[in-house]
């Protein structure tokens, strides 16, 4: 085996180590946003808030593996020739020893699924948030309208008329 070949062969395992650890990542952020949509859709204020600082302290663990990453695709460059900017897996997992390559190719398949279904979930729960946002907005809105005019004076006694009631229907 030559050097290049086995420069090849160990960043191939260095990648496929660290698209592992991407992909546990990934999944635990998904389980994070699931938890999110629960909280949005229960109106959990305290668990939305404190799963958004886990998923941060995910993300910052996913910034740190990306460096880890790319050492692994300059090392394989090197070894392959393979430019480490443009290469796709598929490119890389092509220039790659058998083992190397299949490790490579599933995690980055594995890892692309988790992806897929963490940008799935966030876009359910933007669109939620949206959603949620939308209501409190209108039921503001339907406050200001009955209010107006007031149900106390400035003096803190009751308005004339006794001012508007809330309708039941609101």
């Amino acid at each position: 085996m030559t050097a290049a070949h086995l420069e090849a062969a160990e960043g191939g395992q260095s990648l496929a180590a660290v698209l592992e650890a991407q992909r546990d990542i990934t999944r635990q952020l998904l389980s994070v946003a699931r938890r999110q949509q629960q909280a949005i859709v229960s109106g959990d204020v305290e668990e939305l808030t404190a799963s958004v600082e886990e998923s941060q302290l995910f993300l910052e663990h996913l910034q740190a593996l990306e460096t880890e990453r790319m050492t692994a695709l300059v090392a394989i460059s090197m070894a392959t020739g393979i430019d480490p900017d443009t290469a796709t897996l598929s490119q890389i997992a092509a220039a790659l020893p058998s083992d190397a390559a299949e490790a490579v190719r599933h995690t980055g398949q594995v890892l692309h699924a988790e992806a897929t279904a963490l940008h799935e979930t966030q876009e359910v729960n933007q669109r939620l948030l949206e959603s949620s946002r939308t209501l409190v907005d209108r039921w503001v809105n339907y406050l200001r309208s009955v209010l107006t005019g007031g149900v106390y004076t400035p003096a803190g006694g009751a308005a004339a008329n006794g001012g508007r009631t809330l309708d039941r229907s609101a």
